[in-house]
């Protein structure tokens, strides 16, 4: 998966554009390229947080996605104390796919990838999406969004070619929404879309909007 490289700016240059600054605690270009299309110009600070290596136990989809997603905010928050950076507004989530119960993540290899994309063939699933919004003084707003995915039966030739191109890498069960809807794979989404794709912009925009005090 290619990541988007974080852009710093010191802590004068932010303030002498007069206006608050938005990061977006992820590398996801998909998250980004929501935010840009909804009218922000956030800039990018991924946390160094490996959440493929967490151990879950028995903690459920929805208080795994928001945790995860404030963990991050709060992770970018202290990195940018530690380099004196200016204070900022901070946007992290977390997606993770449900099925029956169970949290699948992102696969580790091509096996997990192959196994846990087969799971999910000619049978319904859930993908929640947690965010949180950390405001510069520490105040701390979550949300989370729920989308069902009806995923049918893979053509076994175009499956075989998506896990050895390695589009699964970086992908919550293995795959992004938009990119298997244009290769044609039968999956059917009931929810919001968006928050498969990764941050469910439709409920984050306003709040957004008011938070940055009408600047994007």
């Amino acid at each position: 998966m290619t990541e988007v490289r974080p852009h710093h700016r010191s802590g004068a240059d932010a303030g002498a554009a007069g206006k608050p600054v938005l990061v977006l605690a992820s590398g996801s270009p998909r998250r980004l390229e929501l935010l840009r299309a909804a009218g922000f110009a956030p800039e990018v600070e991924a946390a160094d947080i490996d959440d493929s290596s967490l151990v879950l136990g028995d903690v459920g989809a929805a208080a795994t996605a928001t945790s995860l997603a404030y963990f991050k905010a709060r992770r970018v928050a202290s990195q940018r104390r530690h380099r004196s950076a200016a204070p900022a507004w901070i946007l992290a989530a977390d997606t993770v796919c449900e099925r029956d119960g169970d949290i699948l993540g992102k696969p580790v290899d091509e096996r997990d990838a192959r196994a846990m994309i087969a799971s999910l063939a000619a049978r319904r699933h859930g993908v929640l999406t947690g965010w949180c919004l950390l405001s510069p003084e520490g105040r701390v707003r979550l949300g989370l969004a729920r989308a069902d995915v009806h995923m049918g039966e893979l053509e076994r030739d175009d499956f075989d070619r998506f896990i050895s191109e390695g589009r699964w890498r970086g992908k919550a069960g293995g795959y992004n929404l938009t990119e298997v809807i244009a290769r044609g794979w039968p999956v059917r989404c009931d929810g919001d879309a968006d928050a498969v794709v990764g941050l469910p912009v439709g409920q984050i925009a306003a709040i957004l909007h008011e938070s940055l005090g009408g600047a994007a």
